[in-house]
């Protein structure tokens, strides 16, 4: 039931992004608690969120621009984080989630190929719409839309129960045959985040952003190896 309501909110997220809606719910900010909701774990999905926005702050969909699939990427983290999570009775750690982002990340490059796939075909449906209108069967053109909608909901809801379904596994299985990599895994997820701050301030077209990258990624080392190290 867990990979069905995935393959749902990953469908819904890959359609508002761009064909209908666009309020922004498929942002890694609202859609990775979304996620985590879906499958019984707000908090899960919030712990991965912040960051996840912060790596993907310059996606966005303007014009010809044609960005990673950030909601994509985003179910496949946060569901696999969660699942992770939940599989080892422990809920979404830093171990998890670390994991679940080498897991799922490149699932946002493969998804932005899919977009080009979707607006090439859909750029055919357009022409196909506009010979049924001069032909006077508006119903047709209207299907010919939803046929257009319905391929990025169709992709993202097969790619991302998928996706977390490896990151699952991978998590899991590393963990339990590894725990001792659960410490270094912990400091690697608090590195991402000085990473993602980096990324963000690299959206914002930050001009210290090397800067901003150095400073982030030493205080996020520095916090982690405190979290270590306190009882």
């Amino acid at each position: 039931m867990g990979y069905l309501l995935l393959g749902i909110v990953a469908g819904l997220a890959a359609v508002e992004r761009k064909g209908f809606l666009q309020a922004m719910l498929s942002r890694p900010i609202a859609l990775a608690p979304l996620t985590g909701l879906a499958l019984g774990d707000l908090a899960g999905g919030l712990a991965v969120a912040a960051p996840l926005e912060l790596l993907w702050l310059g996606a966005v969909n303007l014009g010809a621009a044609l960005p990673v699939h950030e909601a994509l990427g985003t179910v496949v983290v946060a569901g696999g984080a969660v699942l992770a999570g939940q599989a080892l009775g422990t809920g979404v750690t830093p171990a998890t989630a670390v994991l679940a982002l080498l897991a799922g990340a490149p699932l946002a490059l493969l998804g932005r190929r899919a977009d080009r796939f979707v607006e090439v075909a859909n750029e055919r449906l357009a022409l196909f719409a506009e010979e049924t209108l001069r032909r006077h069967h508006p119903h047709a053109a209207v299907r010919l839309n939803l046929a257009g909608l319905a391929m990025p909901f169709a992709i993202a809801a097969l790619l991302a129960p998928a996706g977390a379904w490896v990151a699952a596994r991978l998590a899991v299985r590393l963990l339990q045959a590894a725990p001792s990599l659960d410490g270094p895994l912990s400091i690697g997820w608090w590195a991402f985040g000085g990473l993602a701050c980096a990324a963000g301030a690299k959206a914002l077209r930050a001009r210290r952003a090397g800067a901003i990258f150095g400073v982030s990624a030493a205080v996020a080392l520095l916090i982690g190896l405190g979290l270590r190290v306190t009882p």
